[in-house]
């Protein structure tokens, strides 16, 4: 899925676009925030507002689960800032991992603030 990304920002924009098929194929409109710097990258409507944050991963660990990191690390050549993830600034995390699976999880059923592991129990939340 992944693999002809020059670079993360590239793998952004095809889980950002995933997302939006999805949603827009189960009925939500999606709209999209006119700036990146929220902490969310899409807004859904299905009669309620949710926001949404889009990962993706191609990492797997030595377990063979896809690792999803959370945290968010940004900024420029002299300065680079790493912000951890907040279950309480977000509704759902949609994740694509680059064998195209896509899971939708609420953000509230997420602890770490660092990644997570789609191991077995997260099957529950495949949606592709």
């Amino acid at each position: 899925m992944f693999s002809k990304c020059t670079n993360p920002k590239k793998q952004g924009e095809i889980g950002l676009a995933l997302a939006i098929a999805y949603f827009t194929k189960v009925g939500y409109i999606v709209s999209i925030p006119l700036c990146d710097n929220q902490d969310y990258d899409l807004i859904v409507d299905n009669g309620t507002l949710s926001k949404v944050q889009v990962k993706t991963t191609k990492y797997k660990s030595k377990y063979n689960n896809y690792i999803v990191a959370l945290r968010t690390c940004g900024g420029n050549s002299s300065r680079t800032t790493r912000k951890m993830f907040d279950n309480s600034l977000t509704d759902l995390v949609f994740i694509v991992t680059n064998s195209g699976e896509q899971y939708l999880i609420p953000s509230k059923h997420i602890c770490s603030v660092n990644s997570i592991s789609l191991s077995s129990d997260k099957t529950k939340y495949l949606v592709k």
